[in-house]
């Protein structure tokens, strides 16, 4: 948004206006989409899915904190050297310059110092705690890890490369529909990251478009939450991971797709912090 705001020479406006308007919506878009998340589903005592995985035995029985397994030795350390590597992750993403290569013209791509920091914390973590290698793969963790892994490379793949395919339909498209009514921008901003996977993506891709139809920057900012669409159709890595790795089966894609366990909170969280966005840039600006 800086970026784009810069380019287009309206440098008067900058980070701080952007954090003025959008940690506060954001932030009130959690907190309802957690209130409401309270009210959706049953509680494990009356989950049928839960309770048949329990008597199974695929799930270990909720302890009382007195009862619980001592974690092993090595499990506090292990959590700070991963802390460390997260630390680092976003050090490295914050300087490009500490990403630069002897002779190269550009910054090494933060997905590759990723992969590289967490291979390195991994093998550290082994080389430190003394763990026992050959348990690893047993782990529930890392079982529902690689299931996670697969569904990436399958789902989110092929829907990026449909979407890749036609981004020149899709897009303009979006740029028609907000030229009609400019307040629907933000139904553009949220369909197109359905679209794209990526709120990098498409705010590059549209909020452009967004300063040219003049719409005011405040209401663009207010705007920005709508860019996290990517929960709508549940292909995407992250969602994918979370319903791996929640053993008690309660998390998970519905009979019809979109009626998964996202939709609802992620509608609310960001039309709550699009319409608390738009509030405070009326107000402030």
């Amino acid at each position: 948004m800086i970026g784009l705001f810069a380019e287009k020479g309206m440098t008067q406006w900058g980070l701080p206006q952007i954090l003025m308007v959008c940690v506060p919506a954001t932030l009130t878009g959690v907190v309802a989409a957690a209130i409401v998340s309270m009210f959706v589903g049953k509680d494990l005592k009356d989950d049928p899915e839960y309770q048949a995985r329990l008597a199974a035995g695929q799930i270990p029985a909720p302890q009382a904190d007195t009862s619980r397994t001592p974690l092993k030795p090595g499990a506090r350390l292990s959590a700070f050297i991963f802390l460390a590597g997260v630390a680092l992750v976003v050090l490295f993403g914050f300087f490009p310059s500490l990403r630069q290569l002897p002779g190269a013209k550009s910054p090494l791509a933060m997905p590759i110092v990723i992969e590289i920091l967490m291979m390195s914390v991994a093998a550290i973590m082994l080389l430190v705690t003394k763990v026992a290698v050959d348990e690893v793969p047993k782990t529930a963790t890392l079982r529902a890890g690689v299931v996670a892994v697969i569904g990436i490379f399958g789902l989110a793949w092929l829907g990026d490369s449909f979407i890749a395919a036609n981004k020149d339909v899709i897009v303009p498209a979006i740029g028609d529909w907000a030229k009609v009514a400019p307040w629907t921008f933000a139904f553009g901003l949220f369909l197109a990251s359905v679209l794209l996977y990526s709120q990098a993506a498409t705010t590059r891709a549209l909020m452009p478009l967004g300063i040219a139809l003049g719409i005011p920057p405040q209401f663009l900012i207010a705007m920005f939450p709508s860019v996290n669409g990517y929960f709508f159709i549940p292909t995407y890595g992250s969602l994918i991971a979370a319903i791996n790795f929640d053993l008690s089966g309660t998390t998970k894609i519905g009979k019809y797709v979109l009626n998964h366990s996202f939709m609802i909170p992620g509608l609310v969280a960001t039309s709550v912090a699009v319409f608390t966005g738009l509030a405070i840039a009326r107000v402030i600006f």
